[in-house]
């Protein structure tokens, strides 16, 4: 988004990630070669995504709003509309890496936490990618490319390279999350990271991301996704279902929006 772009079929890469990951371990597979093979897919995926906005100036909006579909598409294909399930007498070691429960962690609380090793991918990855984005030529760039393109161009940019990059990083990182919700539940379905593009989305806005491009940080976005979470955590605490949490997910973008537009013309 703040090169300018969105990528609304995260969530069917995920979806995709998770068959990926799932079918390799059934054939028995080696976890960690699974998990690169799962990456890999999602990354040609984010491929496709990248050269079609790149090459066909086709909006972004309508190119992944296509993608979303045809990925969900074949996460179906993959799983033949049915969940696969992974069920070992053992489950591999790696497991534990990828989202174990974090028991010394938890047991410090009272009642216990549920913590599991996902948290400290998240933590991982917002400080790399913090670095990233703004201690390096590539993600000066990033921002150059959603604030100005025709003035990044100008300077010596390769826009297009830069967008393409930035799918096949998006699509690696759904990928991801796909492979750590299956290494909890060990199991994929075909409904996998259904509405996930809303949440992402949402999150970003909240986290001072803007919608043009131009302008957003890493850490901002993760703590859209914590406040988002904690909404949606507190409204299934209160029993509401979750289609509110989506409904309200749907008000806050429009907000935020309208408060940054506001604010930006005051400024």
């Amino acid at each position: 988004m703040i090169s300018g772009e969105f990528d609304l079929s995260v969530g069917s890469t995920l979806a995709v990630a998770s068959y990926v990951f799932a079918l390799a371990l059934v054939a028995n597979v080696p976890t960690v070669v699974a998990m690169i093979l799962a990456l890999l897919v999602c990354a040609l995926l984010g491929l496709i995504n990248g050269l079609i906005v790149a090459y066909s100036r086709i909006p972004s909006f309508i190119v992944t709003l296509g993608t979303l579909f045809a990925y969900r598409g074949l996460a179906r294909i993959l799983g033949q509309g049915v969940a696969v399930k992974y069920t070992p007498t053992e489950l591999p070691p790696f497991f534990t890496y990828l989202n174990g429960s974090l028991t010394p962690f938890n047991n410090l609380f009272e009642p216990a936490g549920n913590f599991r090793a996902s948290i400290l991918w998240f933590i991982a990855l917002v400080i790399v990618m913090t670095i990233v984005l703004e201690r390096t030529r590539y993600g000066n760039w990033t921002f150059a490319t959603g604030g100005n393109p025709l003035a990044a161009r100008s300077l010596g940019v390769n826009v297009k390279k830069i967008k393409i990059m930035n799918y096949v990083l998006s699509g690696c990182l759904a990928g991801l999350a796909g492979i750590l919700i299956f290494s909890q539940r060990n199991s994929a379905t075909p409904l996998a990271g259904v509405g996930l593009e809303l949440i992402c989305v949402a999150a970003s806005v909240i986290g001072g991301v803007r919608l043009t491009g131009g302008y957003g940080t890493i850490i901002g976005a993760s703590i859209g996704v914590l406040m988002l979470s904690m909404l949606e955590q507190g409204l299934a605490l209160m029993g509401i279902p979750n289609e509110i949490f989506r409904a309200v997910a749907g008000f806050i973008i429009i907000l935020t929006v309208v408060v940054n537009t506001y604010l930006r013309k005051e400024g």
